[in-house]
């Protein structure tokens, strides 16, 4: 008996619940949670309008402008602004605004030195870290030769004018030898003039 209580109770509650989720297109559970969260009592009447517009209001203010609604009938834009200018509300908000304009220019960089690189006016930094390496090790090689080289003379020599010419000799020769052997398109045959 108390079953058959239960039931003619459950066929007397209102249908506002069921009619509220008709007119929203959403299902009755999904009605039910938002109209909770919004603090409507579904079991006694309500305005259907002002149902949908708390629903909309609370929604996160700050991505009201960019999600897009998932409760609202296909038409109708529950923002009650112009429906026709979606790209509107995009840009009003300035951090994506900023964003898109780093991105952008991060984009523009980058095929900027791409362009540079193809031309030719711009190098990839451990080519140059190389070359410079192998530049420095043929200079301390040649400088570190000269007093191997002239040990001999020097130590028999008194005359401090002739130690400081065959040492200066030395040392441009060792210099002028890296300047003609680092001649692009030179293949070591400048050395004879030398």
């Amino acid at each position: 008996m108390e079953n058959e209580a239960d039931n003619g109770e459950r066929k007397k509650r209102p249908g506002y619940l069921t009619a509220y989720a008709n007119h929203a297109g959403i299902t009755k559970t999904a009605a039910a949670e938002q109209l909770k969260r919004v603090g409507i009592d579904y079991f006694t009447p309500f305005d259907f309008e002002e149902a949908d517009r708390l629903r909309l209001a609370a929604r996160h203010a700050d991505r009201a402008k960019f999600a897009k609604p998932i409760y609202v009938q296909s038409g109708e834009n529950p923002l009650g602004e112009d429906a026709g200018d979606d790209s509107q509300g995009v840009s009003e908000d300035p951090a994506l605004a900023q964003s898109q304009r780093k991105k952008e220019e991060f984009r523009a960089k980058l095929v900027e030195l791409e362009y540079e690189e193809r031309v030719g006016t711009l190098v990839r930094k451990d080519d140059i870290e190389k070359e410079l390496f192998r530049v420095g090790r043929l200079v301390r090689d040649a400088v570190l030769n000269v007093p191997s080289r002239l040990a001999g003379i020097l130590a028999a020599e008194s005359d401090q004018r002739k130690v400081h010419d065959l040492l200066e000799k030395e040392l441009r020769q060792a210099l002028e030898a890296l300047a003609v052997e680092d001649k692009p398109g030179d293949d070591d045959g400048g050395e004879e003039g030398a």
